[in-house]
């Protein structure tokens, strides 16, 4: 189902003003929605139903002929008791590989995770702050788009050799979260309720999303405060276990992290399958954000779930641990 309302550019639209927030607002409570056209453009698509879907789903269909980015849904997730007349402000957390976040129909596997069901009975238990959440789809491209590209560039030649002849596109990802942060950010403050600012933007994400995860608040640290960083994919390559890229990106990542007075961080990671890897590149990673200052409970946490696989069942089954840690009122 289209619901096309009204035709904005972007430019012409000022962010947070009070008569564009309440037109925007009345058009969802009307189950009617916008459609932004021009150098940054998402498209409203349909609200997206399902038996396995809580709350409300809104998506939303980014293409942008500049960028390097290819075109994606954008999902917009907002609670079951979502305040329709836009006197509640929502802090937002956006979260990569948005397929397998909120409807198991269309998630990997048949298997999401559960994000809808855990942010909603958490919000309604007073457990974290009124939060709506952005899955972001990944594309074929996934590898290349959420590898972090400072670090990427930094690595030996023969490194780079070796992950670019196993897993080719060398790395997007500058590209990537230049769309998240200057492209659906700022459409999702003009759109919904936000509160905009640093202070209230989170960001999450599972394997390599972990690892862009981390990389934007290295990049982004005005514009984000927390993410969580689940089975971070350290190795890069699935062939082998080893340091010749985790001690790369682990010491450029420590170079350029943010204060922790500010920001916060949160890692996991199970023991079974591709995760029975991860150990030593985590405990390498936990001591240097220790040394760097990232060592109190309310700026770093850091878990390991004996059993657990690489896999959005076990993501869905701890999911709350890191929203708990990140969007506490």
């Amino acid at each position: 189902m289209l619901h096309v309302s009204a035709i904005f550019k972007l430019k012409t639209i000022k962010p947070n003003t009070i008569f564009i927030k309440a037109m925007f607002i009345l058009l969802l409570a009307n189950g009617l929605f916008p459609v932004l056209l021009g150098f940054n453009t998402l498209l409203a698509q349909q609200v997206i139903t399902g038996t396995t879907v809580t709350g409300t789903l809104h998506r939303y269909v980014f293409a942008d002929s500049l960028s390097r980015i290819s075109p994606r849904n954008v999902d917009v997730w907002l609670p079951s008791n979502f305040d329709t007349s836009g006197k509640t402000k929502y802090a937002v957390l956006y979260v990569h590989d948005g397929q397998n976040l909120f409807n198991a129909q269309e998630a990997f596997g048949q298997t999401e995770w559960r994000l809808d069901e855990v942010l909603d009975s958490l919000q309604q238990l007073k457990l974290i702050r009124p939060t709506i959440a952005v899955g972001i789809w990944n594309s074929s491209k996934r590898f290349a788009e959420y590898n972090p590209e400072a670090p990427y560039k930094l690595l030996k030649p023969e490194a780079k050799a070796l992950i670019d002849n196993e897993r080719p596109g060398g790395a997007l990802s500058d590209a990537y979260l230049d769309v998240v942060f200057n492209q659906i950010k700022p459409f999702i403050d003009v759109i919904y309720p936000t509160k905009a600012s640093m202070s209230q933007t989170f960001m999450m994400g599972s394997s390599m999303g972990g690892l862009i995860s981390l990389y934007a608040l290295t990049k982004y640290p005005d514009r984000v405060k927390s993410v969580a960083c689940l089975s971070t994919h350290w190795p890069l390559s699935l062939k082998q276990n080893t340091t010749l890229f985790s001690h790369t990106y682990q010491d450029y990542f420590i170079y350029k992290i943010p204060n922790p007075m500010v920001h916060q961080i949160y890692f996991d990671h199970g023991t079974e399958a591709l995760d029975a890897w991860y150990e030593p590149h985590q405990q390498r990673m936990d001591s240097l954000c220790y040394i760097n200052g990232y060592n109190t409970a309310k700026s770093f946490l850091s878990i390991k779930f004996s059993n657990h696989a690489h896999n959005e069942f076990f993501w869905s089954k701890r999911l709350h641990y890191p929203l708990v840690f990140m969007l506490k009122p």
